[in-house]
């Protein structure tokens, strides 16, 4: 390995987030050079004038790469690769450090097995997260941020999860015949998946089936496949959602 690429990548996320979980499990599991750095949503720290030189943006994750040649990149012409967006993190670090992270979470000598996880990491962006983002959102996280939920937008962003759900079955597990979304082995878009879904613990017990037990109820072959994927990536699984499992617990969530 250069000692460009020696140098130590920072990853910039709240564990709060679900992606940011993804990108954390994802180089856990493939033991990469990256060292976090905690920006807590919460607290606004996404929108302050420090994070916000960074990546305009004002998300989680991001990647700094110093040993990047990127000209001109950052406010300061620094050259240092700033990326966002928790599927291009996945990708890059995975072109990065390919004696590393095996490819089966991205492919990269195979272009058709590339092509089909790029087409889950896609679908994941519409449907996975649509849903489960929306609905989790507007019935919990706005709710502790001070904000104000919108009740159509949950309830909407519930039936777009339960039609993701039925996809999942029928289309990306292929009914039982498949064991991950792209085949055998666990790609990057079921982590992403995994992970979103894991933030609707912040549901409680309630009304109108709008718990995680109660929405994949229906679902038996997302809830094997959800298994199989904690399962593919412990303990780091476990263990980055420690934190989520924490704040689930505290305080009662408003009703559908």
């Amino acid at each position: 390995m250069s000692q460009q690429v020696q140098r130590r990548l920072r990853l910039y996320v709240d564990f709060m987030s679900q992606p940011s979980r993804a990108v954390i499990i994802f180089s856990r599991c493939n033991n990469l050079p990256v060292e976090l750095q905690l920006v807590f949503i919460h607290k606004g720290e996404t929108r302050s004038p420090e994070y916000l030189a960074r990546n305009p943006l004002g998300k989680v994750p991001l990647l700094e790469d110093p040993g990047a040649v990127c000209s001109g990149e950052g406010p300061e012409g620094d050259g240092c690769l700033r990326l966002p967006e928790s599927a291009a993190i996945i990708s890059y670090l995975s072109y990065k450090f390919p004696e590393l992270v095996m490819e089966h979470w991205y492919p990269r000598s195979d272009p058709v097995q590339r092509a089909r996880v790029d087409a889950a990491l896609h679908w994941y962006q519409g449907n996975i997260r649509a849903g489960a983002m929306r609905l989790s959102f507007h019935k919990v996280v706005a709710q502790r941020l001070g904000l104000q939920g919108d009740e159509r937008v949950a309830a909407d962003g519930l039936k777009t999860l339960k039609l993701a759900l039925s996809s999942l079955e029928e289309y990306w597990l292929a009914g039982e015949s498949r064991i991950f979304m792209t085949g055998t082995q666990p790609c990057a878009a079921d982590l992403l998946c995994a992970c979103e879904l894991e933030q609707l613990r912040m549901l409680k017990v309630q009304l109108h089936g709008t718990s995680l037990v109660e929405i994949l109820a229906p679902y038996p072959l997302v809830q094997a496949w959800r298994q199989r994927v904690k399962q593919a990536c412990e303990p780091h699984y476990s263990d980055v959602h420690s934190v989520l499992v924490k704040a689930a617990a505290v305080g009662p969530s408003p009703k559908l």
